[in-house]
């Protein structure tokens, strides 16, 4: 009877606010919230990071942009997000990642009191 069963489509959209909500919960990574009629656009550590996905199949690439707090290990950050996305996504969605680019578009002082948490991204 498995010929009868229907299939799963996933779109893009998706696999995109599934990384991006991934993202947003992680400390000290954050996006850009776009101000009035969209001309504006400021850091903000709780806006979700923007993320891009090319969808091939059972598998995607992810193209992000993200902010993180100032200072980090930039390198270490990037990384830690690469493998945070591809294993988040393919738990939550069932579409393997096949690449993670990451652009850091800004970089801002951490908040009092933030700690160290940052080097924490794991």
């Amino acid at each position: 009877m498995a010929s009868s069963r229907g299939g799963l489509t996933i779109a893009d959209r998706v696999i995109e606010k599934t990384a991006s909500q991934i993202l947003k919960g992680l400390p000290g990574v954050g996006g850009t919230k776009s101000g009035l009629f969209g001309f504006v656009s400021n850091a903000d550590l709780d806006s979700r990071p923007s993320v891009d996905v090319r969808l091939s199949g059972r598998s995607c690439t992810l193209e992000v942009q993200l902010g993180l707090t100032y200072p980090s290990p930039i390198a270490e950050a990037t990384e830690s997000v690469r493998r945070r996305l591809s294993t988040d996504v393919e738990a939550l969605t069932g579409v393997s990642v096949r690449q993670v680019d990451v652009a850091v578009k800004w970089l801002r002082p951490q908040p009092s009191g933030f700690g160290n948490s940052v080097r924490n991204l794991q």
